[in-house]
């Protein structure tokens, strides 16, 4: 389903929400005014108080490894540089021994950063789930904080009076 039409299929489904609402209103003698909020979640992800402290975390748990894979690639220079500076004068095992060292640092700091993009990749992953999910029972307690009959997280266009974002953000911050 392409993106356009997930946001028009959300719409509807927001407006067929307040209809429902409203009809359920009048029903019970009440006055037929919907109030709607909007959430931004995708702001929230990404630019929360939470979200930048949890991204920074990892940023910290993660500089230790990456500064131990810089290390390696200035010796991995200083030896390359070096086997270039005495290949002339080195006989053919000696060159063979050195090259195969550079080869296994190479190779060695290869994996060593394809392993800490995965695992970086998957801490990022997993910390944005555990945000999502809160931010998602937050949203669900919306309603009755808030006295909203709908919370909408995606919308075309919406009413700048009617974004409670900044409002879940603080609750996110607690």
């Amino acid at each position: 389903m392409n993106k356009q039409l997930k946001h028009a299929t959300a719409v509807c489904f927001a407006l067929g929400l307040a209809w429902s609402a409203s009809a359920a209103a009048q029903d019970i003698g009440r006055p037929s005014e919907v109030r709607v909020a909007v959430v931004n979640v995708e702001r929230l992800l990404a630019d929360s108080q939470r979200a930048r402290a949890t991204a920074a975390k990892i940023e910290a748990d993660f500089l230790p490894r990456r500064e131990r894979i810089a290390a390696q690639l200035r010796q991995l220079r200083a030896l390359s540089a070096k086997l270039e500076l005495d290949a002339p004068h080195l006989d053919d095992r000696e060159k063979l021994v050195r090259s195969r060292a550079v080869g296994e640092l190479e190779r060695t700091i290869a994996r060593a950063q394809a392993q800490i993009s995965d695992d970086y990749a998957d801490r990022t992953a997993a910390e944005r789930a555990a945000l999502a999910k809160r931010i998602h029972d937050l949203i669900q307690k919306l309603p009755a904080q808030l006295g909203v009959d709908v919370v909408l997280t995606r919308t075309v266009w919406h009413r700048p009076q009617i974004d409670v974002t900044d409002k879940v953000a603080a609750m996110l911050d607690r």
